[in-house]
């Protein structure tokens, strides 16, 4: 692995980062750093930086959240229907839980133009800039646990709401369930992949019919595994004309106080019959010492704004940084990379001195970036492997 970039983004914790084109686009945590290009103490929002030259990413704006928010999640259309770029945010604040969307065709003067809401939960989401279709992560009154919201925003400045999908024990009127909760969705083709971060569950749906998505399969994981954090396609790996997902687990105990979590691959050529075929973990070594979490959270599931596809994993590993893992012999996935950012110069907010990997994207040169939870910034890479 080779370092090409780095920002601190202010040292604002940060989750879910998406490259388009020459931006990055970061989503964080709760909080409240200072602003040096309003000279300001902003509440933790939207940053978007410049990376057309990686060696040197420039902040070119931040666009505050609301007052104690969390506004991890961000999704972004360039050059949508009317040939102007949208974003697609989270926020869950005191004032205001829902999801806005903002017109940044001007990157350095954002306006905001309409909002999703208000709900109960908003967590995460995926906007598919072919169709217009926004599948949303959260909690519409009546129902139970956060489950597949769509939305039509074809025309961004007037959302429209299209349907509502749970598992049993989710919809309104249904015995409330043993606190399943939807993550969020990945969305390729007519396929929407669901990952159930409270449940241990997988779904597979077909949502050809916007208005009523049929399921097509349903995995559960637990008992033993529980905490689905992400499922994607990846197909056709080592010559074979098969279709594998890939599904993440979440670590959420600090020091490896919980069952370890892990990576699964997933056989779903027959996708009414999903067959986990092998796992991955990283080693313990000592990660379990060094503080904070260790284990998976999020891997790559686009590269400039596309399903990834491809033989190699990349994976937000916590405090054991990014790692790389070639799945190209599906049944037997070997690591090939990793990269553990440098925490001695610790955020000054959260006084850590150790790394939390948070999220992980690709852009159109194949370089990766990723965000850190604890304040210390995005770094820029580039693997040198095969």
């Amino acid at each position: 692995m080779r370092l090409v970039g780095y920002n601190d983004l202010q040292e604002r914790e940060s989750l879910q980062i998406v490259l388009k084109g020459d931006f990055a686009y970061i989503g964080h945590h709760r909080g409240e750093r200072d602003n040096p290009l309003t000279g300001k103490s902003e509440p933790n929002g939207t940053t978007i930086v410049d990376v057309s030259n990686p060696a040197q990413p420039v902040i070119l704006k931040h666009i505050p959240g609301r007052r104690g928010a969390e506004s991890r999640a961000v999704q972004v259309v360039t050059r949508f229907f009317d040939g102007r770029d949208y974003l697609l945010r989270n926020q869950e604040a005191g004032d205001f839980t829902g999801f806005e969307i903002w017109d940044i065709t001007d990157k350095k003067n954002p306006q905001m133009i309409s909002t999703i809401g208000p709900l109960r939960a908003a967590h995460k989401s995926w906007w598919d800039s072919h169709s217009g279709y926004a599948y949303l992560s959260g909690t519409q009154p009546g129902w139970h646990g956060q489950h597949l919201i769509l939305y039509d925003l074809s025309k961004p400045s007037r959302p429209r709401f299209v349907s509502n999908w749970g598992l049993p024990g989710q919809r309104p009127g249904d015995k409330e369930g043993a606190g399943v909760s939807l993550h969020h969705p990945v969305v390729s083709g007519n396929r929407a992949y669901l990952s159930y971060l409270f449940g241990g569950d997988m779904v597979i749906l077909d949502i050809r019919d916007k208005a009523n998505p049929r399921m097509i399969a349903h995995l559960d994981f637990s008992p033993p595994y529980s905490g689905i954090h992400t499922t994607a396609p990846f197909r056709g790996k080592d010559g074979l004309v098969r279709d594998f997902l890939v599904v993440s687990e979440e670590t959420f105990a600090y020091g490896c106080r919980e069952l370890r979590r892990q990576l699964h691959i997933v056989d779903a050529t027959e996708e009414s019959r999903p067959v986990p075929i092998a796992d991955f973990r990283v080693p313990d070594g000592n990660f379990c010492e060094r503080g904070g979490r260790f284990g998976p959270h999020q891997f790559a599931e686009t590269r400039d704004g596309e399903i990834i596809g491809g033989n190699l994993l990349y994976i937000a590993y916590f405090n054991a940084g990014l790692r790389v893992v070639d799945i190209s012999s599906p049944h037997r996935p070997e690591e090939v990379g990793f990269y553990i950012p440098d925490p001695s110069k610790a955020a000054r907010f959260s006084g850590t001195r150790y790394v939390q990997t948070n999220d992980v994207d690709l852009d159109s040169r194949g370089l990766i970036y990723i965000t850190d939870r604890d304040g210390h910034g995005m770094h820029i890479l580039e693997y040198q492997g095969k």
